[in-house]
């Protein structure tokens, strides 16, 4: 292992000790706080940065009374505002968004971090970009019609959301499905509703096997595209230790999607990240491509997850030239009445590539393909097989 890559590897297992003791009080803090010294508090700030954490240092230094440079400590001390600010702006939003959607008779389900950041030691700890919430298809326009006129601006709709923004600039993912074009993800997440009890009003929740079963299979969504992050580690942590709900109360519906083993994967993987037991080097392997991707994934992970299946760089440009028609359908809806216009569609989707500004973009891609190294295939070859997936 070259220097940097031994350098980079430290880094990941101090950011991660970090916050297992944020996380929990069982942790030396003592002793993580002995090896931060002037150039790792660096090293792990800026990783942090990159799965929007660095709040959660800023707390840890704050609070340990770890001596750093005075500029990197004011950063730190703003990334800390920041998040306390956003999760109270995230916080009154949500309240605004069920109180509409309530007076509209409109049933709804908060999800992710919604429900989960209650149940970090501090909610501000857990940040989100977004506010995610599901409602029944037949509700859609009349909820983005409601939305609307209590100033929310809409905008596209997506394969399973509309994307609208608050007049404070609070982003919402309303859904009408959570389904992530995965078919044996989704033979569970289509039935989302039948999992659904009614909390208040017109407000409902998930119950236990459902909530967890969706946390895996969204984390396995964004697994396969390219990388988790490492909050969604903290969250299956969390979800078992302060909820007191687990990847085993969701067995049967985790199996029918195929995934139970990768759930009983990360679970353990989240226990040696978080509750200070020994990595071995197949969970370091694994730790490493969820910290490469940031929080949503990167290009290389994602185009390597693919060719680790699927082999070749033509294979992936066929998938990126050609997407199947259940995917085409959704930003081009005629073909759900004439299937046969999908090549029309296509070559419609060429050209707004081309002249929306997405072909450098697309070129991008094919670049890393073409020139990605055998050895990272490898590896997430080796991972995926591990975890089942």
């Amino acid at each position: 292992m070259s220097n940097d890559n031994m350098m980079a590897a430290q880094t990941r297992e101090l950011l991660t000790e970090l916050l297992g003791a944020m996380l929990s009080d069982t942790a030396d803090r003592a002793k993580i706080a002995e090896k931060l010294t002037r150039g790792a508090i660096n090293s792990v700030a800026a990783l942090a940065k990159k799965h929007d954490l660095a709040h959660v240092v800023a707390r840890f230094v704050s609070e340990m009374g770890i001596e750093a440079d005075a500029e990197l400590i004011a950063k730190l001390q703003r990334e800390d505002y920041l998040s306390v600010y956003r999760n109270r702006q995230m916080e009154y939003a949500l309240s605004e968004i069920c109180t509409t959607l309530d007076a509209a008779g409109i049933d709804h389900i908060p999800l992710k971090g919604a429900v989960i950041r209650k149940y970090y030691p501090y909610e501000s700890m857990r940040t989100s970009c977004d506010i995610d919430v599901l409602i029944h298809e037949c509700d859609i326009d009349a909820a983005v019609a409601a939305l609307v006129a209590k100033g929310y601006t809409a905008g596209e709709k997506n394969y399973h959301d509309v994307s609208l923004h608050s007049p404070n600039k609070i982003h919402l993912e309303l859904h009408f499905s959570i389904q992530e074009n995965i078919d044996s993800l989704d033979s569970v997440l289509s039935e989302a509703w039948s999992f659904a009890k009614k909390a208040e009003g017109h407000r409902y929740e998930f119950t236990p096997e459902f909530l967890i079963y969706h946390i895996f299979a969204h984390m396995t969504y964004h697994f396969i595209e390219g990388g988790c992050g490492i909050r969604s580690l903290m969250d299956i942590w969390v979800l078992e230790h302060n909820m007191g709900v687990s990847y085993a109360d969701a067995r049967e519906l985790l199996e029918r999607a195929g995934i139970y083993k990768f759930a009983s994967e990360m679970h353990a993987l989240a226990n040696k990240c978080f509750s200070g037991e020994e990595l071995d080097g197949l969970s370091r392997s694994i730790l490493s491509y969820i910290y490469s991707g940031g929080v949503y994934g990167n290009t290389e992970n994602k185009i390597a997850s693919f060719k680790s299946k699927n082999k070749g760089t033509l294979a992936y440009l066929v998938k990126r030239l050609f997407p199947r028609y259940k995917v085409m359908a959704i930003s081009y809806p005629v073909l759900k009445k004439a299937p046969i216009l999908l090549p029309f569609c296509w070559v419609l989707r060429w050209i707004r590539a081309v002249f929306g500004g997405k072909s450098k973009k697309f070129a991008n891609q094919i670049a890393v393909a073409t020139n990605l190294d055998d050895e990272k295939v490898r590896e997430v070859s080796e991972i995926r097989s591990h975890l089942g997936i």
